[in-house]
C-alpha cells in the first residue's frame, strides 16, 4: 500500500491524495491482478477520479478501460474459482442484510459452510454412481454385487430422507423453516376483542403512530403491520381486527382476514382488559390456565398461551391464582399502554419467545436458502425416488437407469455450487441484483 496524488492525465490537475493497493495475481477479491484507489469519499473526488479514468481511454488510445457491471467483481471471483454460486448469493444476502440474524446467517454461507455441504453430497452421489458402473462393467450379467448393491441403496436411501426435511417435504406448508424465518421475517399477531387496546399496543412496541387509535370499538378493520426487530429477527407486528359478532359487512370480512393472519402467525398474543376477563385477573407470569377458561377469552390453544392483561391501571383487586395442575401452560403480562408501564418487559419477554422458535438452528447453515437450490434439489430428489423404483420392480435392480439417474442427481447439485456448467440466464440473474461496486 502507498500513498500517491492522483493527477488528471489529460490536464494534470491534482484530484486527490489516496492510498494506492496491487493485488497480485491470486491474491485478489477476483483473483485477478487488482489496483484499488482508496479516495476521499466526496461525490466531486469520486466523480472527478472517475472522469480522468474514462479520459485515459482517449490519452492511452484503448478501450480496455470502462465502468464495472453490476456484479462484475463478483462474477468474476466465480469464474476464477474464489467463490461458488452459493457463496456468491450469500455475499448478495449479506449487502442486503437488514438484522443481526441476517447478517449472521449470511457471513456463515459465504464462509463457504453451505458449498461444503453441497460438495458432500455431490461426492455420496459420484461415490454411488462409480460402484453401479462398476457392478455395471464387471459383474455377470444375472448376478450383482448384492453388498456392493446395498451400499449405493442405503445411500440412496439416507439422503432421500435427509433432503425431505431440508425441503420440508412432510411438514405443514404454513410452518416456516429456520432461513426463511431469517430472511423474510416472523409475524407476531395481536388478537382479541374490540377496544382492549391492541392499536395502543402496536404503536407502543414500534414507538410511532401506525395505527389509528380511537374510543371507538372496531376502529381497526383490517390488518396494520409494522416491521421491527427482535432477537435479531426481522419481525412484522400486526394490529388485527377485533373480533366479536358484528353484522357490518367490512367488519365481518376483517375478521375473516384477522382469522387466517393469527393462524398463520408465529406468535399469538391475547390481547384483553380485565371486563373481557369477567372482573377475575390471573396472576402474571407463568401460570396454568384451565382450557375452558382460555376459551372463554376467546384463547388460541398455542403452547405456551401468551395471554396480555390491557388497562391493569383501572383495575384494583389483587390478581387472582388460576393456576390448574391439568390446565394449559400460559404466559401472562400486565400492562397499562395508557401510562407505559409493562411494556419494556414484554418486549424482553417477546424477544425471548422469537429467539426460542429456532435455536437449535442459530449458528447453522440451512442447506436452501434460494428458490434455485429448491428447484433442483426437488430435481434431486425425482431422481432418489426414480432409484428407489427400479429397486423394487425386479429382483435385480436395473442398474442402468440407475446409473443414468444418479449421474442426473448428480449433475443437479453440481448447478447449486457451480460446479456443473450453469446457463447465462441463470447468471445473469444472480449478477445482476448486485451493485456495480460488487
Amino acid at each position: 500500500m502507498m500513498r500517491r496524488a492522483i493527477v488528471h492525465p489529460r490536464t494534470r490537475e491534482k484530484l486527490d491524495d489516496a492510498l494506492v493497493t496491487y493485488f497480485p495475481h491470486g491474491r485478489s477479491f477476483t483473483g485477478q491482478a487488482t489496483l484499488e484507489l482508496h479516495l476521499h469519499g466526496s461525490a466531486a473526488v469520486v466523480r472527478d477520479v472517475l472522469e480522468a479514468l474514462s479520459d485515459m481511454q482517449r490519452v492511452l488510445d484503448t478501450r480496455d478501460i470502462r465502468p464495472a457491471l453490476p456484479g462484475e467483481f463478483t462474477r468474476r471471483a466465480f469464474e476464477h474459482g474464489r467463490m461458488d454460486l452459493t457463496a456468491c448469493e450469500a455475499l448478495d444476502a449479506l449487502l442486503h442484510a437488514e438484522t443481526t440474524q441476517q447478517r449472521r446467517f449470511a457471513q456463515r454461507a459465504v464462509s463457504g459452510y453451505q458449498a461444503r455441504m453441497y460438495d458432500q453430497l455431490h461426492m455420496q452421489l459420484l461415490d454411488a454412481c462409480a460402484h453401479t458402473e462398476a457392478m455395471l462393467d464387471f459383474d455377470d450379467e444375472d448376478q450383482i454385487d448384492t453388498q456392493l448393491w446395498h451400499h449405493v441403496r442405503d445411500t440412496v436411501q439416507r439422503m432421500r430422507t435427509y433432503l425431505a426435511s431440508e425441503l420440508q417435504l412432510d411438514t405443514p406448508t404454513h410452518q416456516r423453516t429456520y432461513a426463511d424465518a431469517v430472511m423474510h421475517g416472523l409475524r407476531i399477531a395481536l388478537y382479541g376483542r374490540p377496544n382492549a387496546g391492541k392499536s395502543s399496543l402496536l404503536n407502543r412496541l414500534v414507538r410511532r403512530d401506525a395505527a389509528i387509535v380511537t374510543p371507538y370499538a372496531g376502529t381497526t378493520r383490517d390488518i396494520i403491520e409494522v416491521s421491527m426487530e427482535l432477537a435479531g429477527y426481522r419481525v412484522s407486528l400486526a394490529d388485527t381486527a377485533g373480533l366479536r359478532d358484528a353484522h357490518d359487512v367490512i367488519e365481518k370480512m376483517g375478521m375473516e382476514r384477522t382469522q387466517t393472519y393469527v393462524q398463520e402467525a408465529d406468535l399469538r398474543v391475547l390481547v384483553c382488559t380485565p371486563d373481557d376477563l369477567g372482573g377475575s385477573v390471573p396472576a402474571a407470569g407463568h401460570r396454568r390456565i384451565p382450557k375452558d377458561v382460555l376459551e372463554r377469552w376467546g384463547a388460541r390453544m398455542d403452547e405456551p398461551v401468551l395471554v396480555l392483561v390491557n388497562k391493569m391501571d383501572t383495575y384494583t383487586p389483587a390478581p387472582t391464582d388460576m393456576d390448574a395442575e391439568d390446565g394449559v401452560p400460559c404466559v401472562i403480562w400486565h400492562t397499562s399502554v395508557r401510562h407505559n408501564v409493562g411494556i419494556d418487559t414484554l418486549l424482553h419477554d417477546l424477544a425471548s419467545h422469537v429467539s426460542r422458535l429456532y435455536e437449535k438452528d442459530e449458528g447453522s447453515v440451512p442447506l436452501v436458502t434460494q428458490a434455485r437450490h429448491r428447484h433442483l434439489l426437488m430435481e434431486v430428489v425425482a431422481s432418489l425416488d426414480a432409484i428407489l423404483r427400479y429397486d423394487q420392480l425386479d429382483d435385480q435392480p436395473d442398474l442402468v437407469m440407475i446409473a443414468e439417474e444418479l449421474r442426473r442427481a448428480a449433475g443437479a447439485l453440481a448447478q447449486v455450487t457451480g460446479r456443473a456448467i450453469t446457463s447465462e440466464t441463470v447468471l445473469g440473474e444472480i449478477f445482476a441484483r448486485f451493485c456495480i461496486g460488487k
